[in-house]
């Protein structure tokens, strides 16, 4: 039986044929992969970038004989992010927005200045709930003085953290695959990031963090959903099971770094701590999840800007640092953040954190208080393939009224 795919499945399988061949031509420029996951058994043929573009000539014209929908508008975004991939191998000398757009479908601005003072009086409020005093600088410094984990104190508090995130996304999300489950869960040390995980097959994955760096604990517990429940994990695991059940398409059977998928992939699992309705309630537990979700955001404002105008050759590493300490963002992590967004691979999917989280959380927002709505979010976000674009239109179909995630309120 032929696998499920929007194209023949011969043009499917030589579109993931372009993918896995540019991950292996962009090894010695990038240091590592573009693809961390495949379902399928497709492996690369094409050994020049001359050859990945006369395959991409070939599927844009059966992309554009297909009806509109979906399908068309979604192979149109990984088309033109192959072809943006392509233009970084060739060295071509193209502007950072423009490729940031060419890949992620995302326009890359400066978030305005009044996000981040909202967000400061709003952190001011949620610490002061707490039980901290003073002015907001005093109330940041003795919080995390306060609530602060770092070696094998955060592997130890992190493992029940995620046992019942596993519990809860069952009762509150999805029901994941039989025998679904994270095989290593440890900590890492002397790496630019903060967490990661890797989907090694047959709905197993692994999870490291970096126990060099403090980790505010409330924050800690935003970062496990992110990367396990109902996090990333849950979508690997959840995508292979779809795919065996021929319910989700070749085309979209793998997980590519620098691709028009990643700001929705990131931020499904940023919101994946709200989603089990963790931060919800009046009650202390939930102002503390609150407060570092909060902190978290105002420092990747800092984070976003300043990897835009380190990219477009603006700002120097030492303005990004103090910008980023600026807005709470401990030194040592400001210095991996510059490290991270400045990384040849990283620098162009970088704003996906950002604005992945902004589009997924205001999305949810528009389904969360009912529970048949919920579901039909689920579906959106869990077991359609999705660019950024094609998500913003399926929400806007999905509840009768047009979304614009990238306008900010006056």
């Amino acid at each position: 039986m032929e696998p499920f795919s929007y194209l023949t499945t011969r043009s499917a399988r030589d579109y993931v044929d372009v993918v896995m061949s540019l991950s292996e031509l962009g090894k010695p420029r990038f240091g590592r992969p573009l693809v961390l996951a495949n379902y399928t058994d497709v492996e690369p043929t094409l050994s020049t970038l001359d050859e990945v573009g006369g395959s991409l000539d070939r599927l844009e014209d059966e992309v554009e004989a297909l009806q509109d929908g979906h399908p068309r508008a979604y192979l149109r975004a990984l088309l033109r992010g192959s072809r943006t991939v392509v233009s970084i191998l060739r060295g071509e000398d193209r502007p950072y927005r423009e490729l940031v757009q060419g890949i992620l479908e995302i326009d890359h601005v400066a978030i305005p200045e009044r996000e981040a003072t909202r967000l400061r009086s709003q952190l001011h409020e949620d610490l002061g709930h707490l039980g901290y005093d003073g002015e907001l600088d005093a109330q940041v410094q003795a919080w995390l003085a306060g609530t602060s984990l770092t070696g094998d104190a955060v592997i130890d508090f992190g493992q029940a953290v995620i046992d019942d995130a596993r519990r809860d996304t069952e009762k509150r999300v999805l029901t994941l695959p039989p025998g679904e489950g994270i095989d290593s869960f440890t900590g890492i040390r002397n790496v630019h990031y903060s967490g990661r995980s890797q989907y090694t097959g047959n709905f197993r994955g692994w999870l490291h963090f970096n126990v060099d760096k403090s980790w505010q604990r409330d924050l800690f517990v935003h970062v496990l959903c992110h990367e396990a429940y109902p996090g990333h994990q849950t979508f690997y695991a959840l995508w292979d099971q779809l795919f065996q059940q021929r319910r989700w398409p070749i085309e979209a059977a793998y997980y590519q770094l620098n691709n028009p998928t990643n700001a929705v992939f990131e931020g499904g699992p940023e919101i994946a701590m709200h989603m089990l309705g963790w931060d919800d309630g009046d009650h202390d537990d939930a102002r503390r999840l609150r407060a570092a979700v909060t902190y978290m955001d105002l420092g990747r404002i800092a984070m976003n800007n300043a990897c835009l105008w380190v990219n477009e050759g603006t700002m120097t590493r030492t303005e990004a640092v103090d910008l980023m300490v600026d807005h709470y963002v401990l030194h040592d992590d400001a210095e991996r953040a510059f490290d991270f967004f400045t990384d040849g691979l990283a620098r162009t999917n970088y704003a996906q954190y950002y604005y992945g989280r902004r589009i997924v959380r205001l999305a949810f927002e528009r389904f969360e208080h009912d529970e048949a709505k919920r579901q039909t979010f689920f579906d959106i976000l869990y077991r359609t393939p999705h660019s950024t674009s094609t998500f913003i239109t399926a929400i806007e179909e999905a509840s009768g009224n047009p979304f614009d995630p990238f306008q900010f309120d006056a």
